[in-house]
């Protein structure tokens, strides 16, 4: 009895071992990346905090000229339509047409087309990364999924990757590190992406944790559209039984009770 117990406890040891070894097989050699974002997708962004004369002081004049932020200020907003997505062995491309910063309500003819290029996996680059070619210091769009593709990059010292509750880039960079003159201040930057490798959240901090750029993910989660039409049916509901009873009660009032002797 003592050696089948014994038995079985050995054989439950190897497929434990099995099934996690396999596991950790699949996290490293399997992982596929893709996309989280469709054709014809519009990915909208918001800007809600935008210090222009001390962005003036952190890049230079002119900063606002060309590239992600042109044009930026507060309450405006920036649009990207996907027209085509590329996905191989080799890499992801995501290509766009973008309507820069702007408060119009219907947006016109687009600005220009850009794209952005991805290896399809991110162990393929061979040499320390930055972003230091935006201006954002960070890109708009990863693949998917998102935390084990940052994750897998190898940035340089200025970027600290967080996946322990949302992917999130901590960017740290100190004056004139890119170039001489920029950035003119030590800076930090938080980006959180969701689960679309979309940036969700941008913050860019100067001295004494002042924010100068803040900028969200501007969209209605599909989940919650249903719930509010819920809602309002059933307030509507509410107030249409409301009105009928009310009529009802002045229709037909009430007969009082005669107490009989």
């Amino acid at each position: 009895m003592a050696n089948m117990l014994k038995h079985k406890m050995f054989l439950i040891t190897i497929l434990s071992l099995l099934i996690s070894n396999s596991q950790i097989l699949t996290d490293v050699v399997g992982l596929e990346y893709r996309v989280g974002v469709k054709k014809n997708d519009d990915l909208i962004w918001k800007c809600k905090v935008s210090d222009n004369l001390e962005l003036n002081n952190l890049f230079g004049s002119g900063w606002d000229n060309a590239g992600i932020f042109n044009n930026i200020s507060k309450g405006m907003k920036m649009r990207w339509k996907i027209n085509n997505i590329e996905l191989n062995k080799t890499y992801i491309k995501l290509n766009f047409s973008m309507w820069t910063w702007n408060s119009r309500t219907i947006w016109g003819a687009k600005d220009n087309d850009s794209q952005i290029i991805y290896y399809s996996n991110p162990n393929n680059y061979s040499r320390e990364l930055n972003f230091s070619n935006y201006l954002s210091l960070v890109p708009f769009w990863f693949p998917i999924p998102v935390g084990d593709y940052i994750g897998g990059l190898n940035l340089n010292d200025w970027y600290d990757v967080d996946n322990r509750v949302l992917p999130t880039i901590n960017v740290e960079i100190e004056e004139n590190a890119i170039q001489p003159g920029f950035p003119s201040k030590d800076l930090k930057i938080i980006a959180i992406y969701n689960d679309q490798g979309i940036l969700n959240s941008y913050k860019l901090y100067i001295k004494g944790n002042v924010v100068i750029i803040d900028i969200a993910y501007d969209f209605l989660p599909l989940y919650v559209i249903p719930t509010l039409i819920g809602l309002i049916c059933v307030f509507v509901l509410g107030i249409i039984i409301f009105i009928i009873k009310k009529r009802k009660t002045k229709i037909f009032p009430e007969k009082k009770m005669v107490n009989r002797v």
